[in-house]
């Protein structure tokens, strides 16, 4: 290890605050969590577990500052070291249930998106996910596509009108996951759908629509991720936009509790995610459905509720929305996650698998026949799920669920 690999190091290390060395330091010694980590209960892989995170992240910490590297220099951080914590790093959904489990309350999703961050500066960042970095840097998009493809939803579904005006009150953000993948295209239809039927004022953003920056959060690039929300504001607040709607979990928890983080300010216009929206127009009367006769179960999106704050909304909507409806378990703040999320598919998508059965196994007990939720990325781990399971659940996003039962879709 060199002089500069050990300056490098140290200056990597010294991202972590104070308070989270001491939070890692007391999470080393506690455990009270581990049974609820999704992906430690489905893989029993000690290295997964939230407290031996924080074990090793320390163990490299105190190789670099501890009184023994103070008075004798510090030891050597090894490929091995990095890559062993960024095994247990990576190996997350970032869910935020050890979290809210924890006996000391510490804010232990930003903790861990602050280690993938020392990772990144250690070199330790696993391939697939600086995959992902670099079709964000070249197409403004995970999924390495072109953007003039953003809209080709609208044509898949035949949306007849596509609005993309210089002002509205409106706009609609449409999220990659949304824009880019084929089994949820039909949720920006639906929303869409239900925004021209109440003649809104909206619009999209189209080409100008650059990803959120959320996966660049979760990879650790917080620098990287500003200049998404430079683009993404700016564009919005050229068209004099007061409401921003989001159909995706993600979207809405960067744009409304990361943004104004990341900027320094808080963007001049509302956040709001579309279950939002829509349960405020069912209540008014200003839409009327007609309830779904199945049986109706809703997944709490981790960061819709858990770390996002919505929960209330989606069950407030599927009132409207469904005559038989039935509550999962483990859910509100303390839902199990649907392992969709943290960039767990692009590490481990046998584990991410793992978890999505184990969700779908609760449902199925209940005898749901239709699973909603309000985050694109749980609807396509559930639907991945149904299809390698052969589970007849039908999954649906709440948002196509309102737009079914009002003979929009």
């Amino acid at each position: 290890m060199t002089s500069r690999d050990r300056d490098e190091a140290k200056e990597a290390l010294r991202k972590f605050t104070r308070r989270q060395l001491m939070e890692l330091d007391t999470c080393a010694h506690c455990a009270l969590c581990t049974e609820k980590c999704p992906t430690y209960a489905e893989s029993q892989v000690p290295n997964y577990a939230p407290g031996v995170r924080s074990s090793k992240t320390v163990r490299l910490y105190n190789k670099q500052f501890d009184l023994r590297a103070r008075l004798l220099g510090s030891r050597p951080i090894t490929e091995e070291d990095v890559a062993d914590l960024a095994d247990s790093a990576f190996n997350c959904t970032l869910c935020g249930r050890c979290m809210e489990t924890c006996p000391f309350g510490f804010q232990t999703h930003e903790l861990w998106v602050r280690v993938r961050e020392v990772i990144r500066d250690l070199g330790g960042t696993p391939s697939k996910v600086l995959m992902l970095e670099e079709m964000l840097e070249e197409s403004q998009n995970p999924y390495g596509l072109e953007p003039d493809m953003r809209l080709d939803w609208a044509d898949y579904t035949d949306l007849e009108e596509i609005p993309e005006k210089d002002q509205a009150d409106i706009a609609y953000f449409v999220g990659c996951t949304t824009a880019f993948k084929g089994a949820n295209h039909e949720v920006a239809f639906a929303i869409a759908s239900i925004l021209n039927k109440l003649k809104e004022n909206w619009t999209l953003l189209g080409e100008d629509e650059w990803c959120c920056g959320s996966p660049l959060l979760l990879a650790g690039d917080e620098h990287g991720v500003k200049k998404f929300a430079e683009h993404n504001v700016e564009a919005l607040k050229s068209r004099g936009v007061k409401t921003v709607i989001t159909g995706c979990a993600g979207c809405f928890r960067v744009f409304k509790w990361e943004y104004p983080k990341l900027l320094g300010y808080k963007p001049d216009f509302e956040v709001v995610h579309a279950v939002e929206f829509l349960r405020d127009k069912l209540a008014s009367g200003e839409l009327n459905p007609d309830p779904a006769k199945e049986r109706v179960g809703y997944h709490d999106p981790c960061e819709l509720a858990r770390l996002g704050g919505v929960i209330d909304a989606p069950r407030e909507a599927l009132k409207y929305l469904a005559s038989d409806y039935v509550e999962l378990p483990e859910s509100g703040m303390d839902v199990r996650c649907c392992g969709g999320g943290g960039l767990l598919q692009a590490v481990n998508n046998d584990l991410r698998m793992a978890i999505v059965n184990r969700r779908l196994g609760q449902a199925r007990e209940l005898g749901v026949e239709i699973l909603t939720s309000g985050c694109p990325s749980c609807k396509l781990a559930f639907a991945d799920g149904v299809r390698e399971s052969d589970i007849e659940i039908e999954v649906l996003d709440v948002m196509e669920l309102a737009a079914r039962q009002l003979g929009l879709l």
